[in-house]
This record gives structure tokens, sequence and C-alpha cells, in this order.
């Protein structure tokens, strides 16, 4: 099954930068070069990665009121195409995506997303930032990482799994795993945790052997994945960027200070009610201890979106 594609004409979905902080805040490492993504966005630069894991940023449109889905719909992607004023400008909020993914080594997505985004391809669409990606050196496709606790009910139909074009590595806990042997009907290979010099070794040698199985990596204890060590084994695959697209990933990585960025693209509705958000059926941070955020960059599509990025902060305490 071959990589989609959606052709983007750059002069319609171009955006206008009106606000840039990158260079105080030490964003200083390009992406790969790519005039597409210069021509719509502008220069995109990344700050320096954490040692012993990858950068990680996270890429969610959601409605002026904090939510990412509707309720009768929760297929993500609605909350942009649905602002029914800007369908141009929703279509921006699909590309700025493509970008992230493009500059992307690996891509983490969970399972119940997977469910709600049956088209789901774990690549970019755009072919201008493909072949560019090509040329910088880097696989047509980034790394798909699903995350999944409970190792259950994982969409192997969903086209993702079809592509041979985009590699897969599966993320459970301990008791996960004895669920998804179960399901899991494709050859896999289990990778080790990252916990010395030479397991690391080990991640690498192991990923060689095997290139055309999905990976299983098992961290964390009972039910629970440890978010970190998925990470420290990431790095050792050699990722050093990491888009994530799972909201509750993105929250529990927030929660243990793991989460770097976050780009949200915000598309001028309003949808109210029990509507999901990010991280809403987590636990919520405390009025004296929560994640602060600094902005990096904002772009404007007329009067319809805007698209933020932000740089996350923590431990960041009351001066009073």
């Amino acid at each position: 099954m071959a990589l989609p594609e959606v052709v983007f004409e750059a002069k319609e979905i171009k955006l206008d930068r009106i606000l840039d902080h990158t260079e105080e805040l030490g964003y200083k490492y390009p992406g790969f070069p790519c005039s597409k993504i210069e021509e719509v966005y502008g220069e995109l630069k990344f700050r320096e990665k954490p040692e012993l894991r990858p950068m990680t940023y996270a890429s969610y449109v959601m409605s002026i009121d904090g939510k990412i889905a509707f309720e009768d719909n929760e297929v993500g992607p609605l909350i942009a195409k649905n602002n029914y004023l800007d369908p141009v400008g929703a279509f921006a909020d699909f590309w700025i995506l493509n970008m992230l993914r493009g500059n992307s080594d690996a891509i983490i997505i969970g399972s119940g997303t997977l469910i709600k985004e049956p088209d789901y391809s774990g690549s970019a669409y755009d072919r201008d930032i493909i072949d560019a990606r090509v040329r910088a050196g880097k696989p047509i496709a980034p790394l798909t990482v699903v995350v999944t606790r409970s190792g259950r009910n994982i969409p192997f139909d969903n086209p993702v799994f079809q592509c041979e074009e985009v590699p897969i590595l599966i993320a459970t806990s301990p008791s996960g795993y004895l669920n998804l042997k179960k399901e899991l009907k494709k050859e896999y290979f289990l990778l080790p945790t990252a916990k010395n010099g030479s397991d690391l070794e080990i991640i690498k040698e192991v990923v060689k052997d095997n290139p055309d199985k999905i990976g299983v990596t098992i961290t964390g204890s009972g039910l629970q994945t440890d978010a970190g060590e998925l990470l420290k084994i990431l790095d050792a695959m050699g990722m050093e960027k990491v888009l994530v697209e799972s909201p509750a990933y993105c929250h529990q990585l927030m929660q243990e200070g793991l989460l770097d960025e976050i780009f949200i693209d915000t598309s001028c509705v309003f949808v109210g009610g029990q509507a999901t958000g990010i991280g809403s059926d987590k636990e919520s941070f405390i009025s004296t201890n929560h994640p602060h955020a600094e902005i990096v960059s904002m772009h404007l599509h007329g009067p319809h979106f805007f698209y933020t990025r932000y740089g996350l902060k923590y431990d960041v305490k009351n001066k009073k």
C-alpha cells in the first residue's frame, strides 16, 4: 500500500507570522531544507535536543474553548474542517501537521486515536515535504509508535499497519503485553529496556536485524507504561524529534515534565459541554503546581484561525 498524498497549494495556505520569539528563546537548529515550508510557514527552527531522550512536541487543533473534538463525532480534524467560515484555514492546519510529521523521526499515537481516525497514515501527505525529507537523508516516513496500556483492541486493519514504508513500534505495559501477543498476528520482535550503555547498543542491533517486523517494547509495571523509559528507547533507536499525536499521552508527558513544546492551532468555533480536551480523562494539575508555557511564535490565516507554538516550562514556583 502506497503512502497517500494530498496537493497543498502554497499560495492558498500561506500564513502570516505575527509574533516570533524563536531567536531570544534559543531556537537555533533548523529543520531540513524545504522551500515549501519557507514559503508557507517561514523558517522552522528547534531548540537543542535534551540529553538521553528525543525532543518532544505535540500538535492539535482546538476550538476557542479548548475542545479537540465534537461530542457527536470525535474525529479530531473536524474541529478545523467544520469551521465553515474558512475552509482554507482548516487546510493550513492540516498542512502544519504535515510539516511537523515531516520533521519528526517518530510519531507517538494512541490506539484509541487510531480507532477514532480510521484513515490515519503515519506519514506526511505533502510530496514537497516528503521529497525534502528524503533529500535530507531521512526515511520516507517516520516511525509510528502505537501506545497501548491494555494491549487490546488495536485496529490492525488501519492503513498505517498496511503500508510497508511506515515502520511500527508498539509500546505497552507488562500486563498489556500478555494481551497484545494474543492479538498481534504479524511478525514482531521485542526491544530491551534502556538501562545502561550496553542496552543502547543492543537496541540498535536488534532494530537493524529486524527491518520488516513490528517492534514491541514493554515498560512500566502492571497496566502502567513508563514514558521516560520509552523516550530512552527511542533515543537509542536514533530518534531525535518525536511528534505526539495522542492527547492522553501528551498529558502523561506533561505530568512527567517530558513534553518540550506544543503546537496548538485554534479554530474559531465553540463546542462547549463535556467534549474532549487534552487530558480530559486524566487527573487535573493543581492550582499551585502546573505546567506553564511561553509563546514561541504565532501565525494567522484570516480572522478565523490562528496557529501558536508554545515552549513548555515545569517546576515554575510562585514568586510571592
